[in-house]
């Protein structure tokens, strides 16, 4: 089990990257004996981390292993709430399912339920979720937000607008929102977002926002019955990326854009979804066949489609196919 001075020992060696640092002066700024240090040192090795022990000089970090176990992630997380607590699992059916449980066991908001691997991931409309183990991030974050049922799907555009801006400006990466919570790179699909709610009295009682980004999966990697529709940030952006870097980014730009839900700067998450989306302005079809033209999504979520002949349909659920 991690602990906040694992997190911290890591802090210090990542903050000095590539730098020897002495043993005396970590064990000070941990409050701790030489040898207890170089006890929780061997641990964090056990876990994989590539520290290196240098006799009478100290230890050093020369990169940051692509590992989401909590002594790294915890290390790089700069945010106050979102993403702790922090529950990390190597495999689990799915990370939705995990994160309702503890919710109902009390988890607090902010929590957070990370999988190396999902056995059963799930998307939306019962879909399957590609699940590799050690190439993606797989991941459910439970909110409580003192919210009516209609206002929910304005949070689903909120995840989906800091996966974005966090794709966008931490990557360069030209990410693009699909109504109503999907990512897309170049026409296929790099992230898609499943949100879960319980309620009392027509109120929100926890929310669980579940997150499958495809991160460092090759272009070959992927089932054929998906490969020409799905992509990963690897694959457009010619090269590896730092899973536990990315997940801290993420969760630092989701704690920006919930302070803005919560301070009645709702209109922000909106603009943000319809400069960068995917679906607006395009023809598009319907579930059962029906297509039209898609022309705008309202503030509870809805898109709004204009049919052949004029009428405007109003689509509060469900999926469409943007046509080309």
């Amino acid at each position: 089990m991690s602990t906040d001075k694992d997190s911290l020992l890591i802090s210090i060696l990542v903050g000095k990257r590539g730098e020897v640092v002495s043993g005396e002066e970590m064990a000070q700024a941990l409050g701790m004996s030489r040898v207890a240090l170089h006890k929780r040192v061997e641990h964090l090795k056990a876990w994989g981390i590539p520290i290196r022990s240098i006799p009478r000089k100290g230890y050093v970090l020369e990169e940051i292993p692509d590992l989401l176990i909590p002594p790294i992630y915890l290390a790089l997380l700069k945010s106050r709430q979102m993403g702790r607590p922090y529950h990390y699992l190597e495999r689990v059916e799915s990370t939705n399912r995990t994160a309702k449980a503890l919710a109902h066991q009390g988890a607090p908001h902010g929590t957070l339920v990370v999988a190396e691997s999902q056995t059963r991931g799930r998307g939306r409309l019962g879909r399957s979720w590609f699940s590799p183990k050690g190439e993606n991030i797989y991941l459910s974050l439970i909110l409580r937000p003192n919210i009516s049922v209609m206002e929910v799907p304005q949070l689903t555009f909120l995840v989906s607008v800091a996966l974005t801006q966090v794709i966008r400006e931490k990557l360069q990466l030209d990410a693009l929102i699909k109504w109503p919570n999907d990512v897309y790179i170049k026409g296929r699909k790099v992230a898609g977002i499943l949100m879960e709610m319980e309620t009392r009295e027509r109120r929100s009682l926890f929310l669980v926002a579940g997150v499958g980004l495809n991160v460092n999966t090759p272009a070959d990697g992927f089932p054929p019955e998906i490969s020409t529709r799905a992509t990963s940030l690897m694959v457009e952006g010619k090269q590896r990326y730092l899973r536990p870097q990315l997940l801290a980014w993420i969760m630092e730009a989701l704690e920006v854009w919930y302070e803005r839900f919560q301070t009645d700067q709702r209109e922000d998450i909106l603009r943000y979804w319809r400069e960068h989306n995917f679906t607006l302005g395009k023809p598009v079809k319907l579930q059962g066949g029906r297509v039209g033209w898609a022309i705008g999504v309202t503030p509870q979520g809805a898109l709004l489609v204009r049919r052949p002949g004029g009428s405007i349909l109003s689509l509060g659920a469900g999926d469409v196919e943007v046509l080309e």
